[in-house]
């Protein structure tokens, strides 16, 4: 390898020596400025390179996103009609052209209100279309194989399919009359309902009816028992607690934001030490709450209570509005920026109309309204006569709602728009979503 030599200088003049040296400096000024020039380029196209990635990137999201808004024309030939037939035709054809513009709402959904009123009786006379017949989206359920088969709380609520008389177990669990064995039959058989999943990401929840809140539909939400009948007692309160037992005791009930309906046990007394426990409980766990005795109460309190009860007699809940003033009495005190989950039941058993129905599900969107395109509402009816329901819906991923479901989908359904239970997003990704 050659060795260039350092000469210092002593002070002499070196005429040869100093020519030299600056031939030597000068002539490693073209390489350099090669050298950076080079560099720049280097740079320059890489930052070429990124943007070009970050521009199909772009344009390739942009064009999957609108793959499915592209739609033919189609040529519309005039036909002369008698008014009689133009005018359908006329309608129809703006039917089609809504049809065509019917978005896909991909979005979360932060808020969720399920109106359930199966087995209504038909009402006629109607003075208005329901709301939910303009909704965007309709698939039919199924109860089972037998046409003229009861819809199963625990299989619409929870997803899966189970035994006859029995409330938020499996098929693994038959009905028992007695409580002989069954703590350890039945526990590893539990299953969760959509109150549950939201419970766990934390939305509020809230279930409201006009029948009893142990009935087998609302207890599906938060109670496990092998006989539907044990509402307000059971065999051995210890192993088979009953189903207002488990309202009041297990973490799904007692996390119930609001709980709303009527409370007719069999004893004076029942009601009294019912809602003295869950107010023990709310003191001790140092938690904002009110008991409410009066519709009125409910729907104008001007408090912020985190914890609602609300326990009403028959007649009070037979009074006209009284469906709806539950709801929205319910929805005062979950419309908040957590999010929440609101099932509101329609007692088969209870008359209510048609047009209170229809009432409550507009008070509820005008309630929503500034919140409407995160909150997913869906309504299930049926009547009295067949084995299916119609679930209309709208707002987030409302769509996936398109044909013939067993009923157990509609739980899942929910889970998936809702991202709560297997299709919860993960802690990272909700403390952002709560950011934005």
């Amino acid at each position: 390898m050659q060795r260039e030599e350092f000469h210092l200088d002593t002070g002499v003049n070196h005429p040869e020596g100093s020519e030299n040296d600056r031939q030597k400096l000068t002539s490693g000024f073209p390489r350099c400025k090669i050298n950076s020039i080079l560099s720049k380029l280097c740079i320059g196209l890489l930052i070429v390179v990124v943007l070009a990635i970050i521009f199909i990137c772009v344009a390739f999201v942009i064009s999957y996103e609108n793959e499915e808004q592209l739609v033919a024309t189609i040529e519309l030939h005039t036909v002369d009609l008698p008014p009689e037939q133009s005018v359908w035709f006329e309608t129809n054809l703006a039917e089609l052209r809504n049809a065509f513009r019917v978005p896909k709402n991909n979005r979360r959904a932060k808020n969720v209100a399920l109106f359930v009123a199966l087995g209504m009786a038909e009402s006629s006379g109607a003075q208005q279309t329901p709301i939910w017949e303009s909704f965007p989206h309709l698939a039919l359920l199924r109860a089972s194989q037998d046409r003229w088969a009861k819809f199963n709380p625990t299989a619409l609520f929870c997803g899966i399919e189970t035994r006859p008389n029995t409330i938020g177990l499996d098929a693994g669990v038959e009905p028992a009359d007695e409580c002989i064995n069954v703590e350890h039959n039945y526990q590893t058989h539990e299953v969760a309902s959509i109150v549950q999943w939201a419970q766990v990401v934390g939305r509020r929840t809230a279930l409201v009816t006009n029948g009893e809140i142990v009935m087998p539909f609302p207890a599906a939400l938060y109670a496990h028992t092998p006989n539907e009948s044990w509402t307000f007692t059971s065999p051995e309160p210890t192993h088979c607690p009953s189903v207002q037992t488990q309202l009041l005791r297990s973490d799904t009930g007692k996390q119930l934001n609001v709980i709303a309906g009527s409370f007719d046990c069999t004893t004076p007394s029942c009601k009294d030490n019912f809602v003295a426990a869950w107010e023990g409980q709310k003191m001790q766990d140092d938690l904002s709450y009110r008991v409410s005795a009066d519709m009125n109460d409910l729907l104008n309190s001007g408090d912020d209570s985190e914890y609602v009860l609300g326990l009403y007699n028959q007649l009070e809940l037979k009074k006209p509005g009284a469906f709806q003033n539950l709801t929205l009495g319910a929805l005062h005190s979950v419309h908040t920026s957590e999010g929440f989950l609101l099932v509101a039941i329609a007692d088969s058993m209870k008359e209510i109309s048609l047009q209170e129905l229809d009432a409550t599900v507009r008070s509820t969107m005008w309630k929503l309204s500034d919140t409407l395109e995160d909150s997913l509402i869906i309504v299930l009816r049926s009547s009295n006569r067949e084995g299916f329901a119609a679930v209309h819906a709208t707002g987030p991923m409302s769509h996936l709602l398109h044909r013939v479901h067993n009923q157990t989908y509609l739980a899942h359904f929910i889970s998936y728009a809702a991202r709560t239970g297997r299709f919860r997003d993960s802690d990272l990704a909700n403390f952002v979503l709560q950011i934005f």
